[in-house]
This record gives C-alpha cells, structure tokens and sequence, in this order.
C-alpha cells in the first residue's frame, strides 16, 4: 500500500524557500542541524492535511510564541511598521504592504493530492468594521475606501477569504469563499502532531484514550509499554476532565498491590504512551512526531520504531518524525531493515539560504549506519 504523500513541494514557508522531497515512504525520520527545516516540514504538513485549519495558523504561532492570544483588548492585524500577526509564516517576515509570494504546499500521492497557497491581500468590508482605534494608520485608511487586510487561501485552485481580525481567534470561524460561506476547519484526513514536550493541551489525552479504549487498538497501547516496562497489565483515565487537575492515566503492574499513576514510571513511558496512543487515533491519515528520541532510552527505541512501522502498515498511517539522535537514527534503520519498503530517511542541510534535502532508502540508510556517515 503506498503512502498518502508521495511527492511534497513546499515553497516560501518560513526559512525553506523552496524544497522538493520525492519518494517520501510510509514511515519517515527527517534528520539535520538546528534550524535546517525539520519543524517546518511538519507545520506545512499540518496545514497541508488540515486544508491551513485557522485552528492549526493558531497551534502553530502559539506553540512558536509568535503571537499571544489577548485577554484584554483586540489583536492589531497591522503594526505601525507594517508588520502583521503571521509575518513569521513567510519567509523573509515581510511587511503586510511588500509584494509578497504566495506560501505553497503540494502534495501528490496514491490518494492524496492536496494544494494549497497562503498570501496577505486586501478583502472588501462586507460587515461594519468593529474597533477601528486598534488598528493603524494604513488600515483606517483602507477601511474608509472600503479595504480591510485578510489572507487569501487557495485550496486546489479554489480561493477562500479570511479577515485578519480578532475572528481568527474564534475556533468556529468560516472562510469566506466564492462560492459562499462553508466551514473548513474540518481536516480531510486524520493528522496528529506530537511536539518535543508532548500533549500539553488539557483533555486531549483523555479524549485520545476514549476513543480506544475496550477496542483491540487499546490492547497495541499496553504492548507499547511493555517495551519500558513488561510487568504492566492495564491502563485507565481517572478524575474529571473540569477539574483543577484534570483526567490523569493510571496503570496496572503485576506486583503492585494498586494502580499507580502511569507518571510514576517516568517521561519515557509518559512520551511512549503519548505517542502511540496518537498513532492508533490517526488511523487512515498521518501521524507527525517533533524529537522522537525525547524521554526514551536508546535501548528501547529499536521496539518503539518497529512498533511505529507494523501500527503504520496495519492501520495505514503516514508517519513523518525529526530528530538529533544518532541513537534514533540506528534504531530507525533497524526497523526498517524489516519493511525496505516503507522507511525513508531526509537529511536537510543548509547551504546558504537555501535548504537542501537528500533522501536515502532502506539499503541506502544501511550504508550510512555501518559507516556512520554523518546525516544529523
């Protein structure tokens, strides 16, 4: 079964102006210095497999600390200086009034081909304009000839419309598009995102849990944690999702007189538990992992990556990871030895300002891990 995207071009998105990758496989391990382009290539996923969700432009800044959501006041689409709220999503963080290219991400695959293109542009005001004396010169200036600024989004050709105002903020918010109002924050496809330091969003656990628990995807989570710890029997989340501390996950152990919480056996098991109930939910879509390696030990990440690739061929699942970690790296290419087919390896190098990226294979990654040839 080939994987959902086979072919990805991403062009002028942050610090990668433009980059190709073709031939990506069902599970794929992206590898490189510090800002080469790892993280990004998991963001233009996001926004490529969410349709550019408002929801996922919101995750993405926040987690990035490039915009903070306002408890008092309005957000100021434009700054005094021209500069705007998603500056930092193009690259070269431009001025809301330059010309600026268009942010693109295509994909192609078996059975996904997805296009989508992000620019700033001047919207007509079809509504009365709310808060004028929070936004700049500029943009008064615009309104009174009956401009506000927005974004236009592109999906395979078709163009939608979105105010930059303080509706960005609110999760139900619909793209204007040609063709009249629709709601676009539903994601075509399954597509999770695991940062370096794990879920911190409260419920989501909770949530991920319910959806396998009693079903035989719950038994595939209590394997993965006998990777850490084979004296585990049985998982739960306990307390109430309103609460001050919210739900928490307990486990069973043989030798335990009672269940303990699952934190009591560390970050790693905490991340591995993390990750892999992500993965079963992802079921038919992509699962995306920032820093594999975070929180395991180098001896049980060979079992977590062969767990990683019989859950993606099982429940058809494209998984793309980034790491630092020669020890991530070995193990990845050990799991892979078993599927040739399906692991795919992406070392991004920067040269100059532009972002280079060199794809190997399974015989390929086989070479650089006996020769240790250098790919971080």
């Amino acid at each position: 079964m080939k994987p959902k995207i086979e072919n990805l071009v991403i062009e002028n998105f942050r610090a990668i102006k433009k980059m190709e990758l073709n031939g990506l496989g069902r599970v794929n391990l992206i590898t490189g210095r510090n800002n080469s382009g790892k993280s990004t290539v998991l963001e233009a996923i996001r926004l490529l497999a969410s349709k550019a969700s408002l929801a996922v432009i919101r995750s993405i800044l926040k987690y990035r600390e490039e915009i903070i959501e306002p408890i008092f006041g309005n957000i100021k689409p434009i700054e005094a200086d021209g500069s705007f709220y998603l500056t930092s999503l193009f690259i070269g963080f431009p001025k809301f009034s330059e010309k600026l290219n268009s942010i693109v991400i295509d994909s192609s695959g078996i059975d996904y081909n997805m296009k989508i293109l992000i620019k700033p542009t001047w919207l007509p005001v079809t509504e009365p304009q709310k808060n004028n004396d929070t936004i700049q010169d500029l943009v008064q200036l615009r309104v009174l000839i009956g401009k506000r600024p927005g974004l236009e989004i592109s999906i395979n050709d078709t163009p939608h419309m979105v105010p930059l105002t303080d509706s960005i903020w609110n999760s139900s918010f619909d793209y204007w598009s040609s063709s009249g109002y629709e709601k676009l924050d539903e994601q075509p496809m399954p597509c999770l995102y695991l940062s370096p330091v794990g879920v911190d969003i409260p419920g989501i656990v909770g949530q991920l849990w319910d959806n396998v628990a009693l079903s035989e995807l719950e038994k595939d989570v209590i394997d993965a944690l006998k990777i850490i710890d084979p004296k585990i029997s049985a998982i739960s989340m306990v307390g109430e999702e309103n609460s001050a501390i919210g739900r928490k996950a307990i486990t069973r152990a043989e030798g335990m007189s009672r269940p303990v919480p699952l934190r009591s056996f560390g970050d790693g098991m905490n991340r591995l538990f993390q990750m892999i109930l992500m993965l079963v939910n992802a079921k038919g879509g992509i699962l995306l992992i920032d820093e594999f390696e975070n929180g395991l030990h180098y001896s049980v990440q060979p079992k977590a990556w062969k767990l990683v690739f019989e859950l993606a061929r099982r429940l058809d699942i494209q998984v793309f990871a980034t790491t630092h970690s020669w020890d991530a790296i070995e193990a990845f290419q050990e799991a892979a030895a078993e599927d040739p087919e399906e692991g795919v390896l992406v070392r991004l190098y920067r040269k100059d300002d532009r972002i280079i990226p060199t794809l190997f294979r399974e015989d390929e990654l086989a070479v650089v891990t006996r020769e240790r040839i250098e790919v971080r």
